[in-house]
């Protein structure tokens, strides 16, 4: 049975590129510009990644001088719906598009946590080198440049492919900050099916995609397994101080400052665009959309949960543990068209559009969620299960009354934070719903037109309702544990 269950894992992952070539007759072209695509593509992810590692080395100095609770600050761009970002940048800087505004988007999203995790691993592992280095009299900068980025070398190659190869298959920010130059394989797939019905040249770069993130997690893998942590104590409040830059500090305050300040800049020109558009006059759409958000939210988090609970179940060995991380960032438009598989020549309905969206999210966000938290929780309980086995007990008992109480609580944060960010997220219904039918589709579709004070109002709302339902999942969770 297990072996069954993980088997339909596998096969509903690798499905929607089957779904590509099947369409396509199992004829691969790649386009006649692709050398010019991948340079662009390599381009944008490169600088990307370099500019996130810079801010996010800067940022890691700032946040030595503060305790970790500020650490929420530096997270808070990487945990919100992309949407945000992306009002920030069509608010504040209009004229800014291409590859040029796709990387500064992405380097603003990532260098928080890039920041959070090196100045994690500062503490945690350097401390008492770092404090030796003090007392014998070292200078920070030669602290920073001889003891501190040697020692993180690898630390930040590893975050830097990560980010690399999250920038390359990048698709919600290059859809509405890309401008007129296709700078994203994601976005060249969606073009080659929407506008050309290219399904063989969609497919072709699906699969190169999806080898070229295989290669990318391997080289993961290989730095993983080659590095050796030797944790020591928290470094103290003094070398805080001094490694630590007040003005770095500051920094981390750009892109949540950006996004506050376009989420509530003028919420009054806000309604009056709202009005404008006829959207008080057609109450009908916004109910339908409100009620849009909350299915497709609710069962986006409930799919990925069932997803993550079929993996515990299955206890996936080493080999299947390096094929769900090989599935590193899912091609958000060969999925979404995949889901269009589910009711296929169907006319489009409501709830139709809800199923497709939910599915597709969760394929989306499951793996994101597995190497969030979830594989490491696993982890931590496997001795309990080799204790289990070794007693005689069946895997099915093993999991039910050793796996599934310790994983229900990591079960409904998973969820929960799903749910919040499928408030806000308009990737797969912009390509699979067949009408406006979420509070986020409404906002794209404002942000479009250039309506950005109702964008930012839909936003806003967007995100304090995600918010709501992110509570709810815990406290479901936390009913439940009881």
């Amino acid at each position: 049975m297990r072996r069954g269950v993980f088997g339909f894992l596998v096969l509903l992952f690798i499905a929607p590129y089957f779904f590509a070539a099947l369409v396509a007759k199992f004829h691969f072209r790649l386009p006649q510009n692709f050398v010019e695509l991948l340079q662009r593509s390599f381009l944008q992810s490169a600088f990307s990644a370099g500019l996130a590692i810079v801010l996010g080395v800067i940022g890691a100095a700032g946040l030595l001088r503060r305790s970790v609770k500020w650490e929420a600050l530096a997270i808070a761009p990487a945990a919100v719906p992309s949407i945000a970002i992306v009002l920030g940048f069509m608010t504040f800087l209009p004229g800014l598009q291409g590859w040029l505004a796709i990387a500064f988007a992405h380097a603003c999203v990532s260098s928080g946590l890039v920041a959070v995790v090196l100045a994690r691993i500062i503490r945690t592992s350097l401390g008492g080198s770092l404090e030796l280095a003090w007392t014998e009299g070292a200078l920070r900068r030669d602290i920073w440049l001889r003891g501190v980025l040697p020692a993180i070398r690898e630390d930040i190659v590893r975050l830097a492919l990560t980010i690399f190869a999250a920038s390359l298959t990048s698709f919600s920010i290059p859809l509405l900050l890309g401008g007129s130059k296709t700078a994203s394989l994601e976005i060249a797939i969606l073009q080659a099916i929407r506008l050309d019905n290219a399904w063989d040249i969609a497919a072709a770069l699906s699969l190169f995609q999806m080898l070229l993130l295989l290669m990318l997690v391997f080289v993961l893998a290989r730095n993983e397994a080659e590095r050796v942590r030797h944790f020591e104590s928290e470094i103290r409040v003094e070398i805080g101080r001094v490694l630590g830059n007040d003005l770095a500090f500051a920094l981390l305050f750009f892109a949540p400052a950006l996004i506050l300040t376009s989420l509530l800049r003028s919420p009054a020109a806000g309604f009056l665009q709202i009005q404008t558009a006829g959207l008080f006059d057609r109450t009908e759409i916004i109910f339908q959309a409100l009620g849009g958000s909350l299915l497709t939210a609710t069962l986006s988090g409930a799919f990925t949960a069932f997803i993550l609970l079929g993996f515990a179940f299955v206890y996936p060995n080493d080999r299947q543990r390096r094929f769900i991380s090989a599935y590193l960032a899912p091609s958000v438009a060969i999925t979404g068209f995949s889901t269009l598989a589910i009711g296929w020549r169907a006319n489009p309905t409501f709830l139709l559009d809800v199923l497709r969206i939910s599915i597709g999210s969760a394929m989306l966000f499951a793996p994101i969620l597995w190497r969030l938290r979830f594989e490491q929780r696993l982890a931590r309980l496997e001795g309990q299960i080799r204790v289990s086995e070794t007693l005689g007990a069946p895997f099915t008992m093993t999991f039910l009354k050793v796996l599934l109480p310790q994983l229900q609580e990591t079960l409904f944060w998973s969820a929960g934070l799903v749910s919040f960010w499928s408030w806000g997220d308009y990737a797969v219904g912009s390509i699979s719903a067949s009408s406006p039918m979420t509070l986020a589709l409404i906002a794209k579709g404002l942000l479009e037109s250039y309506r950005i004070e109702a964008a930012s109002v839909l936003i806003l709302v967007c995100l304090l309702l995600g918010a709501s339902s992110y509570r709810l999942f815990l406290f479901g969770g936390a009913r439940v544990a009881r």
